[in-house]
């Protein structure tokens, strides 16, 4: 697309693409939902990950989180990795822990291009197309993520600025387990 073209000379390896298969945890309850908290077990590249997202603001479409990732059999939650003790005796207290079931699913393919700026700073630019599904309820996933792994958060700005001007794109503050959350009847009303 000639109108993405001052992106090429960011470009120094080819996109990566990769299917995600991801399972949310949660109580019955929502009591994670409620503390502003998504659990997670990633398959990708073959291995599984599982990541606790907590906390955070978004603006603009940008969100800034605290994110934690430790490998996973893709069976077993293990919250020994935590390193804030509040937080892990939350996750294995008896109203938490063994109370976690599978909530829902996100399906998707992703293409990611790094972005790699003369200053250092490096983005990742991804497109997630696929589905969010929660027992029959379904949604349709697309989205076009950019994720700054190290440098000027001025750049990230700048991109979806550009980004923005170029495409029929909106910021979205809504994450993926937000999408998931939705279409749960028990947890939906939470919003």
């Amino acid at each position: 697309m000639p109108a993405l073209d001052a992106l090429v000379p960011l470009i120094h390896s080819p996109a990566v693409e990769q299917q995600l298969t991801s399972r949310y945890y949660d109580t019955p309850d929502c009591a994670l939902r409620r503390h502003g908290m998504a659990l997670r077990l990633r398959h990708e590249d073959g291995r599984w990950v599982q990541t606790l997202k907590s906390g955070g603001r978004v603006k603009d479409g940008l969100s800034a989180r605290m994110e934690l990732d430790q490998p996973s059999d893709g069976a077993t939650l293990d919250f020994s990795g935590v390193p804030d003790a509040a937080l892990r005796a939350l996750l294995e207290s008896p109203e938490v822990g063994p109370r976690l079931v599978h909530r829902f699913t996100t399906d998707f393919r992703r293409t990611a291009q790094r972005l790699d700026y003369p200053d250092g700073t490096v983005v990742e630019l991804a497109l997630d197309r696929g589905e969010v599904r929660a027992g029959d309820a379904v949604a349709p996933l697309s989205e076009l993520e950019l994720e700054l792994l190290s440098g000027n958060p001025d750049r990230l700005r700048a991109l979806g600025s550009l980004l923005r001007r170029l495409l029929p794109l909106a910021p979205e503050s809504l994450s993926k387990a937000e999408r998931g959350y939705r279409l749960l009847p028990d947890c939906a009303a939470e919003t």
